[in-house]
């Protein structure tokens, strides 16, 4: 996600130079269905269910 960030900052960047654009621009779409294909795979082995964890008492002692 940060290079997508990444290369989003600079598709966005008006100084961004026009033969750069397209080729960003490619690369932003290839890395946006990475994460996709990403988080669909671990929503398929989570069941879309998150992990819960319950929390006991607080024992000082076994510090």
């Amino acid at each position: 996600m940060a290079m997508r960030d990444r290369v989003a900052d600079q598709v966005a960047d008006v100084t961004c130079p026009p033969r750069d654009l397209a080729a960003l621009t490619r690369r932003l779409e290839e890395i946006r269905k990475q994460i996709a294909a990403e988080r669909a795979r671990i929503a398929e082995e989570t069941n879309g269910v998150a992990a819960t964890v319950e929390d006991g008492l607080f024992d000082t002692t076994a510090i």
